[in-house]
């Protein structure tokens, strides 16, 4: 007890001998410190926040005017927008009408969208170059687009961001910095457009290949890959995330040419049915069906699936007129495990199959092994309508599939535009054009 006494007379008196001593400073300091409590509130938000910062790479060669749709996302709106399933809802546009030609749209711009000059943002400003239209800007706040036919698919259309120049965009992101190299984007920085947001800072690097963008990330240029479909020795990597997602948005399939004589008419189609059902689907994941995205509206799920019967496919094969002595299958080097895998099975068929590793995708083939994006909206007519020489990839030429897309976009009732393209669906994979195989799913790569 006494010890403990003499401590804290010890400490008392070293204390007031302190205090004698620097009182003025420790009278400042006391004065500061309750001064600095009362304030921060008020003294914190005008302090520059610190933001992080995200290095992200994307394989793909880009100008400019074409970056892809995601960063374009980022950085403005369109006049509509999309739900999940494809329908459009307002952007710009607070609302649209449609008069009873189906020619001509009215949409209603929202004025609580601002540039993100903070101008105002007027009809004149949007102009998607649209051909064979008409645009009425007569009303700052409505824009009138003229159509020569009826065309149903237009408010999806214009679900594409509008920049009212350049990359000057009405979105969460605005453009900060962009290193070109020729024409040809390098990088792009992205900041929030609201200085309150909390949104990290976005830079994007574009590389030619796959490879590049994962040397990239080993060097630490960047700290994550965006949809890459091979992670290669990076999956052996530790301590980084990976995260798949499955591209509804495409599908991989074998397109065949419905003009070469051995695909055309009913014995053509035997033999396409045949190879269809000998192909063994379920070796890969995410099937797709047909050529609409299963989440769309639109998506028809009773069509014929081809699941795998070798002996269905003999039959088939039984009554084809001139049986192939060889099959000559075109793929890109990326698919070349995924074009083993169906030589395998068509040579169980009985039909040799020769594999060709092509560098870019071209329209001189017999089969083709091939990814191919799926519209947004069901109308498909710029890949399957006859008269569509530079899209339609597999020549297909039938006058009931002709007559349902040119139906389907030029319907605006909804109901009947799905019955149409219900059909269409039906129709097609009975035709058999492509074999439809699986979604692909592509991952994004990230350190902690």
């Amino acid at each position: 007890m006494p010890s403990l006494f003499r401590q804290l007379r010890f400490w008392s008196r070293l204390t007031l001998a302190f205090l004698g001593k620097y009182y003025a400073a420790t009278f400042i300091g006391i004065l500061f410190g309750i001064t600095a409590f009362i304030l921060s509130p008020r003294l914190l938000p005008l302090l520059p926040k610190i933001r992080p910062t995200s290095s992200i790479a994307l394989v793909g060669r880009f100008s400019p005017t074409d970056i892809p749709l995601s960063l374009q996302q980022k950085i403005s709106l369109g006049l509509t927008t999309l739900t999940p399933d494809g329908l459009p809802g307002p952007g710009l546009a607070k609302s649209w009408t449609i008069d009873d030609s189906g020619k001509n749209y009215t949409f209603e711009i929202n004025t609580a969208y601002k540039w993100q000059n903070g101008k105002s943002i007027t009809s004149r400003d949007i102009n998607y170059r649209f051909k064979d239209t008409d645009v009425d800007y007569s009303e700052d706040t409505h824009l009138v687009i003229k159509l020569k036919e009826p065309f149903s698919p237009l408010p999806v259309v214009v679900s594409r961001p509008a920049f009212k120049s350049g990359l000057l965009g009405a979105g969460a992101y605005k453009v900060e910095g962009l290193k070109k190299a020729g024409s040809i984007v390098e990088s792009i920085s992205l900041s929030p457009t609201d200085k309150n947001s909390r949104l990290p800072i976005l830079k994007y690097y574009f590389y030619p290949s796959e490879h590049q963008a994962r040397l990239a990330f080993k060097l630490g240029t960047v700290n994550s890959i965006e949809d890459i479909q091979d992670l290669a020795d990076l999956s052996q990597w530790p301590g980084i995330n990976t995260k798949g997602l499955v591209q509804t948005d495409r599908y991989l399939g074998i397109f065949f040419n419905t003009q070469d004589p051995m695909f055309s008419g009913q014995s053509g189609k035997s033999l396409r049915q045949a190879l269809a059902y000998a192909t063994n689907k379920s070796a890969w994941p995410n099937r797709a069906y047909g050529p609409v995205s299963p989440l769309s509206w639109a998506f028809n799920p009773e069509v014929k699936k081809y699941d795998y019967d070798l002996a269905r496919a003999k039959q088939l094969l039984a009554g084809v007129e001139k049986k192939p002595k060889q099959l000559d299958l075109s793929t890109l080097p990326v698919y070349l495990p995924i074009a083993e895998s169906i030589k395998t099975d068509w040579e169980m068929l009985g039909v040799t199959t020769n594999i060709r590793v092509i560098p870019e995708l071209t329209a001189d083939f017999t089969v083709l092994l091939v990814a191919q994006q799926i519209p947004i909206d069901p109308d498909q007519y710029n890949l399957w309508h006859s008269t569509q020489t530079g899209t339609n990839l597999t020549k297909f030429n039938r006058p009931r599939a002709d007559k349902l897309l040119e139906d389907g976009r030029k319907t605006t009732d909804l109901k009947t535009r799905k019955e149409i393209y219900t059909e269409f669906q039906k129709y097609l994979t009975e035709e058999v054009p492509v074999i439809f195989l699986f979604h692909p799913t592509t991952y994004t790569i990230s350190r902690p």
